[in-house]
């Protein structure tokens, strides 16, 4: 099935800094996200939503562990999903410049 986000490029710097966040870390940054709004917290998940985005699409839900995402497809996957920017990541301290 074709998802309608597009792929991120990430460059190897850039792609180090990310790869190794936590589920932990990422539930804290979408809660920074003035994009996404948390509605939910349901068991281990927390889930948000984004009236910009299609149904089904207008939801993301990051299970909590603090354990990192082993996956890095997974990773990848939720970044599109995400659709933040490097930017993004600058100003949220991520990504060092």
């Amino acid at each position: 099935m074709e998802l309608p986000f597009p792929h991120k490029k990430w460059t190897g710097q850039d792609w180090d800094q990310v790869k190794n966040l936590t589920k932990i870390e990422l539930i804290g940054l979408l809660q920074k996200d003035k994009r996404w709004r948390q509605v939910e917290t349901k068991g281990g998940r927390y889930i948000f939503f984004n009236p910009q985005h299609k149904s089904p699409y207008q939801y993301l839900a990051i299970h909590y562990h603090k354990a990192g995402i082993r996956d890095k497809h997974l990773l990848r996957s939720i970044l599109d999903h995400w659709c933040c920017t490097r930017e993004d990541f600058v100003s949220w301290k991520v990504i060092k410049r």
